[in-house]
Protein backbone atom coordinates (compact mmCIF):
# COMPACT_ATOMS: atom_id res chain seq x y z
CA UNK A 1 0.00 0.00 0.00
CA UNK A 2 2.72 2.47 0.61
CA UNK A 3 4.67 1.56 -2.79
CA UNK A 4 1.34 2.65 -4.33
CA UNK A 5 0.79 5.83 -2.77
CA UNK A 6 4.44 6.80 -3.31
CA UNK A 7 4.15 5.83 -7.02
CA UNK A 8 1.13 7.99 -7.11
CA UNK A 9 3.15 10.76 -5.79
CA UNK A 10 5.60 10.59 -7.68
CA UNK A 11 3.28 10.33 -10.78
CA UNK A 12 1.85 13.13 -9.71
CA UNK A 13 5.03 15.32 -9.25
CA UNK A 14 6.06 14.42 -12.64
CA UNK A 15 3.03 15.25 -14.73
CA UNK A 16 2.67 18.63 -12.50
CA UNK A 17 6.10 19.01 -13.59
CA UNK A 18 5.68 18.61 -16.74
CA UNK A 19 2.54 20.93 -17.67
CA UNK A 20 2.54 23.41 -19.62
CA UNK A 21 2.62 26.83 -17.92
CA UNK A 22 0.16 29.61 -19.03
CA UNK A 23 1.60 32.69 -20.06
CA UNK A 24 -1.11 35.81 -20.03
CA UNK A 25 -1.53 37.36 -23.39
CA UNK A 26 -1.29 41.20 -23.90
CA UNK A 27 -4.10 42.52 -26.08
CA UNK A 28 -3.07 45.20 -26.73
CA UNK A 29 -0.23 47.67 -25.58
CA UNK A 30 -0.23 51.42 -24.49
CA UNK A 31 2.72 53.50 -25.66
CA UNK A 32 2.92 55.93 -23.05
CA UNK A 33 4.75 59.06 -24.51
CA UNK A 34 8.54 59.92 -23.57
CA UNK A 35 8.63 62.39 -21.34
CA UNK A 36 10.56 65.69 -22.00
CA UNK A 37 14.03 65.99 -20.35
CA UNK A 38 14.78 68.71 -18.54
CA UNK A 39 16.67 71.50 -20.23
CA UNK A 40 19.42 73.09 -18.05
CA UNK A 41 21.03 76.39 -19.10
CA UNK A 42 24.62 76.48 -20.56
CA UNK A 43 27.16 76.48 -18.08
CA UNK A 44 29.30 79.39 -18.72
CA UNK A 45 32.71 78.14 -17.63
CA UNK A 46 35.22 80.88 -19.23
CA UNK A 47 33.93 83.22 -17.26
CA UNK A 48 37.10 84.30 -14.01
CA UNK A 49 34.38 83.39 -11.22
CA UNK A 50 33.98 80.20 -13.12
CA UNK A 51 37.93 79.64 -13.40
CA UNK A 52 37.94 80.39 -9.88
CA UNK A 53 35.45 77.68 -8.93
CA UNK A 54 37.19 75.22 -10.46
CA UNK A 55 40.45 75.75 -8.72
CA UNK A 56 38.84 75.59 -5.57
CA UNK A 57 37.26 72.63 -6.00
CA UNK A 58 40.32 70.81 -7.80
CA UNK A 59 41.78 71.69 -4.50
CA UNK A 60 39.62 71.16 -2.08
CA UNK A 61 38.14 67.64 -3.39
CA UNK A 62 41.42 65.96 -5.29
CA UNK A 63 43.36 66.72 -2.16
CA UNK A 64 41.43 64.77 0.15
CA UNK A 65 42.92 61.53 -1.01
CA UNK A 66 45.68 62.14 -2.47
CA UNK A 67 48.93 65.00 -3.09
CA UNK A 68 47.78 67.87 -6.11
CA UNK A 69 49.95 67.52 -9.18
CA UNK A 70 50.22 70.97 -10.65
CA UNK A 71 47.92 70.81 -13.91
CA UNK A 72 51.14 71.87 -15.71
CA UNK A 73 52.46 68.22 -15.01
CA UNK A 74 50.11 66.70 -18.00
CA UNK A 75 49.14 67.10 -21.06
CA UNK A 76 45.42 67.89 -22.61
CA UNK A 77 45.27 64.53 -23.15
CA UNK A 78 46.26 62.45 -20.03
CA UNK A 79 44.40 64.71 -18.37
CA UNK A 80 41.02 63.88 -19.84
CA UNK A 81 41.79 60.10 -18.93
CA UNK A 82 42.54 61.20 -15.47
CA UNK A 83 39.49 63.44 -14.75
CA UNK A 84 37.40 60.79 -17.02
CA UNK A 85 38.29 58.73 -14.06
CA UNK A 86 38.58 60.37 -10.73
CA UNK A 87 35.03 63.11 -11.63
CA UNK A 88 32.63 60.12 -10.44
CA UNK A 89 34.91 59.25 -7.48
CA UNK A 90 34.61 62.62 -6.29
CA UNK A 91 31.21 62.77 -6.61
CA UNK A 92 31.39 66.09 -8.10
CA UNK A 93 27.74 67.69 -9.60
CA UNK A 94 28.09 68.54 -13.62
CA UNK A 95 28.68 71.76 -12.55
CA UNK A 96 31.52 71.26 -10.57
CA UNK A 97 32.79 68.92 -13.17
CA UNK A 98 33.33 71.49 -15.90
CA UNK A 99 34.39 73.96 -13.62
CA UNK A 100 37.22 71.45 -12.68
CA UNK A 101 37.96 70.23 -15.87
CA UNK A 102 38.14 73.83 -17.96
CA UNK A 103 40.64 75.07 -14.85
CA UNK A 104 42.69 72.05 -15.72
CA UNK A 105 42.57 72.11 -19.41
CA UNK A 106 43.36 75.46 -19.38
CA UNK A 107 46.65 75.06 -17.40
CA UNK A 108 47.37 71.82 -18.76
CA UNK A 109 50.99 71.18 -20.17
CA UNK A 110 50.68 72.60 -23.96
Amino acid sequence: MKRLIILLTICAVIITACHKKTVPIVSARTEFPEPPKPTQPAINTNTPESMAAGKTIFETKCNRCHDLQDPVAYTTERWTSILKSMIPKARLTEEQAQQVTTYVMANAKK
